[in-house]
């Protein structure tokens, strides 16, 4: 899918809750049903990760986002880049979105072959970049052609997040904003209200600093913010 498409999705997308699925993932499907949407985690998945999304696909028609996120971006690929991206482009038969790494070599090579949105990435683990940075960030994934971008980062202080919710006021197109960490976890449930395209949870244990459980970001979901969660599927 290419530009045009990408441009189409950012048009349509709300605020949705996205449960990630890892090591347990074909466990873990059938207790995931009250997400709106599944990432799949091929670098974490315990077996061969393409007949895992394959069986995953089969077991629920919820949207798949795959993923195969390299060790710098806190995942747990082990193969060559080559490899990696191959493995994301066969994943992507039975997936509704992809999700690509901004600092990714072959990004615009891999997007151009698949015929899927792309949700385009950048995670920072050691720190929270500068306002004008997180704005840079911001127009290098929009030149990308992604339907939606997602910027992941570390707060040092509560008053880092302000600058990631004052982002999302700013953006012109989809964004998910994450703040990972102790000091970011409440921004799972405040970023959506403020018009993070995405929130992400776990199902049987965090993938990243600051997740919620499924459960955990429901309830709080439900008393803030009852309409994020409560989208219709197509």
């Amino acid at each position: 899918m290419k530009k045009k498409e990408n441009q189409k999705y950012r048009m349509k997308l709300e605020s949705r809750i996205v449960a990630t699925l890892g090591k347990d993932a074909l466990r873990d499907v059938s207790l995931a049903m009250e997400a709106d949407m599944i990432e799949v985690r091929l670098d974490l998945i315990d077996g061969d990760p393409l007949e895992a999304i394959r069986s995953i696909r089969c077991n629920t028609s919820l949207p798949l986002i795959a993923t195969n996120r390299w060790k710098a971006e806190g995942g747990n690929f082990k193969g060559s880049e080559a490899q990696r991206l191959d493995l994301l482009l066969k994943a992507s038969e039975f997936a509704d979105f992809i999700d690509i790494e901004l600092n990714a070599k072959l990004r615009s090579e891999l997007i151009a072959q698949i015929n899927k949105p792309a949700i385009v990435s950048y995670h920072n683990f050691r720190e929270m970049p500068c306002p004008e940075d997180l704005r840079l960030i911001l127009q290098e994934i929009s030149r990308t052609g992604a339907a939606i971008a997602k910027i992941a980062v570390t707060p040092a202080s509560l008053k880092d997040n302000l600058m990631l919710l004052e982002l999302l006021l700013e953006a012109d197109m989809p964004l998910c904003v994450i703040a990972m960490g102790e000091l970011g976890s409440h921004m799972r449930a405040i970023a959506p209200i403020y018009g993070s395209a995405l929130t992400y949870c776990y199902i049987s244990g965090a993938v990243a600093p600051g997740q919620m459980s499924l459960w955990d970001l429901r309830q709080v979901l439900k008393i803030i913010s009852p309409d994020v969660g409560n989208l219709k599927h197509d």
